[in-house]
């Protein structure tokens, strides 16, 4: 049994509308995304006013419906293109970027004259300008004759600036939806002109169309999201899993511990190895300290050549960082002596460990967003790195007392140590 064009109507609106309210749910801080949304609503709007219209002459007295859906039909074809304009934003730069936004504003002009062409028609004659023709061609000669070379104009601009977007290098994901935006174009602006029952059928080839070039896009960026977080350590990515990204980025002063470790010898194994082989030993040193600070819920912070800075209690808050940091500490001095066990020449680590409070979170740097820990602890545990020899672990003694009450750390008093940075000696403890 086919449904009423009423029923037709309002289901493809509900779609094409509900599309849109999720496009701008889940992606709106893209100004991209945010166009293409506003599209999409409007012509689901459209629909919704397109389900009530009829051929009935009385129809004409209804000025406002009919101005509603002019202004809802425009504003359609005005967000696509201003979709496509974003887009290119992030394209080529110079003379060919400016050209394809020339192209790009030069048609949303057009449509605003089509915009006010259209009410201008209504005002004049609303009879005509609110009553379609009977059959599949709902637009009279006259109309088409008015109105197409505009609004054609208007496409054929659009057309040529995404078809100059697409040979450029833009974004490889923003290619997948325009590619189906100029598959799903012709069945999407057939609506314009055909009437009946064939309206819901084209919009609804054109939106599948569509539609399937969104998931394309959807997929790549979750692609690329699985990529970069190669590039965070699992706390960081565990963080923006269950708290959301704005909480990663939320910038805190935080009471934490910093362990710092440094290879010795390192500079001159360079100089007497291949590159493939300092590479081989550097993959396999990060590897173990990844290991050991994964399991004492430490944060690989910064690798730095042969220094690595880890972080204990950001950007998850852990309660016994001073233990924690200790415990990975000792466990780092351990594992290095059976990876660099028979080096030539030979290597050693130092490890530094300090405990203050920290502020964490994210800044801008050079285009990007850099996770930072800036604070007298991050310092101090690299000063007390540097001045550790192989296989030794030097702390101050805020951390051991940070340690939780019962836990102890067998360690040694060391006599205070002038350190770049600090005005004052710094008291000093080995752990046994």
């Amino acid at each position: 049994m086919i449904a009423p064009p009423e029923t037709a109507y309002f289901v493809v609106a509900l779609m094409t509308t509900g599309t849109g309210i999720i496009f701008w749910w889940h992606d709106g801080k893209n100004p991209a995304s945010r166009s293409l949304s506003a599209c999409l609503i409007a012509i689901g709007l459209r629909l919704f006013l397109s389900g009530n219209d009829t051929t009935d002459a009385e129809a004409a007295k209804h000025w406002l419906l009919a101005a509603s859906g002019i202004t809802l039909e425009s504003v359609a074809i005005f967000c696509g293109v201003e979709w496509g304009r974003r887009i290119g934003a992030t394209g080529p730069k110079g003379k060919p970027g400016l050209a394809i936004a020339g192209l790009f504003r030069a048609s949303q002009i057009l449509v605003l004259v089509y915009w006010g062409l259209n009410l201008g028609y209504l005002a004049i004659d609303p009879q005509r300008a609110a009553t379609d023709l009977a059959g599949i061609v709902r637009v009279r000669g006259l109309e088409f004759a008015i109105f197409a070379p505009i609004l054609g104009t208007s496409i054929l601009l659009a057309g040529i600036a995404i078809a100059s977007l697409r040979a450029s290098r833009i974004d490889p994901a923003e290619v997948v939806r325009l590619r189906a935006l100029s598959i799903a174009g012709p069945f999407l602006l057939a609506a314009m002109v055909f009437g009946g029952d064939i309206v819901p059928i084209t919009l609804t080839v054109g939106l599948l169309v569509f539609l399937s070039g969104s998931v394309r896009y959807l997929l790549i960026q979750g692609q690329r999201g699985q990529f970069m977080r190669q590039f965070l350590s699992p706390e960081v990515a565990r963080l923006v899993q269950l708290e959301g990204i704005d909480k990663a980025l939320q910038r805190e002063r935080r009471l934490l511990s910093v362990v710092m470790c440094d290879l010795r010898g390192f500079t001159n194994y360079a100089r007497q190895h291949s590159s493939g082989d300092v590479v081989t030993l550097l993959e396999r040193f990060y590897t173990m300290v990844g290991e050991v600070a994964a399991k004492h819920e430490g944060t690989v912070k910064d690798h730095a050549g042969d220094g690595v800075l880890i972080l204990v209690g950001a950007p998850l808050r852990i309660d016994d960082h001073a233990l924690k940091a200790l415990q990975l500490a000792q466990e780092l001095s351990l594992r290095s002596a059976e990876l660099i066990h028979g080096s030539n020449p030979p290597l050693g680590l130092g490890v530094g460990v300090a405990t203050g409070n920290t502020t964490i979170g994210a800044i801008k740097a050079a285009g990007r967003l850099e996770y930072v820990a800036v604070g007298n602890a991050v310092n101090l545990a690299s000063r007390l790195c540097d001045r550790a020899e192989h296989g030794e672990v030097l702390c101050d003694t805020r951390t051991l007392d940070e340690l939780p009450a019962g836990a102890h750390i067998a360690n040694q008093e060391r006599p205070p140590e002038n350190l770049k940075g600090f005005p004052d000696p710094i008291p000093v403890r080995a752990l046994a």
